[in-house]
C-alpha cells in the first residue's frame, strides 16, 4: 500500500504538491477504517511520496508522516462507529497539516490555503470512502479464499 500510495502520487505529481493540490492517491486512505493495519503503510507512503516533493525537507519528510499517523489513527478509531466522520476527520488533520507547513514555507495565510486543501482532501478521502468500501467487498471472497487455503495447506 506504501508503494501504491507513493506511484500514485507521483504520477500526479504536477498536481500533488503545493498550496492547490489534488492527490489522487488520498482515495486510497479511508481503507484503515476497516485495515488499520496498513495505517504504517500511509505513513512510509506519505515519507515515500514526499521524496520528490519541491518542498521537501524536515516539514514534509518528518511532520507530514506523524500528521498522517495522527489522522489514519483517528480515522481508524472514529470511522469504527461512523466511516465518514473517520474520513472526514481524516481530511481535516491533513488539510491542518500541509496548510500550516505552506502557511510556513511560502509564506502564505493559514486561512487562505486552508479552505482548498480542505475541499480537496474532502472530496479523495471522503469521496474514497465508497471506492475503498467497494474494494474489499470485492476482494472479500479471495482473502477468504487464501485464508482457507492457508488452514487446510
Amino acid at each position: 500500500m506504501a508503494a501504491l500510495y507513493a506511484v500514485i502520487t507521483w504520477a500526479v505529481s504536477p498536481i500533488a504538491y503545493g498550496p492547490l493540490q489534488f492527490r489522487l492517491s488520498e482515495v486510497l486512505k479511508s481503507i484503515v477504517i476497516w485495515e488499520p493495519h496498513l495505517i504504517a503503510a500511509f505513513v512510509i507512503g506519505n515519507f515515500l511520496s514526499n521524496l520528490l516533493s519541491p518542498f521537501a525537507g524536515p516539514w514534509e519528510l518528518i511532520f507530514m508522516p506523524f500528521a498522517n499517523l495522527v489522522g489514519a489513527t483517528l480515522c481508524y478509531l472514529i470511522g469504527r462507529r461512523s466511516p465518514w466522520a473517520g474520513a472526514a476527520i481524516y481530511a481535516l488533520v491533513i488539510a491542518a497539516a500541509v496548510s500550516f507547513i505552506l502557511s510556513i514555507l511560502i509564506r502564505a495565510p493559514f486561512t487562505v490555503l486552508f479552505p482548498s486543501l480542505l475541499a480537496s482532501e474532502a472530496i479523495l478521502i471522503v469521496g474514497g470512502l465508497p471506492v475503498m468500501r467497494a474494494v474489499l467487498r470485492a476482494v472479500q471472497p479471495f482473502r477468504q479464499r487464501l485464508a482457507g487455503s492457508r488452514v487446510a495447506g
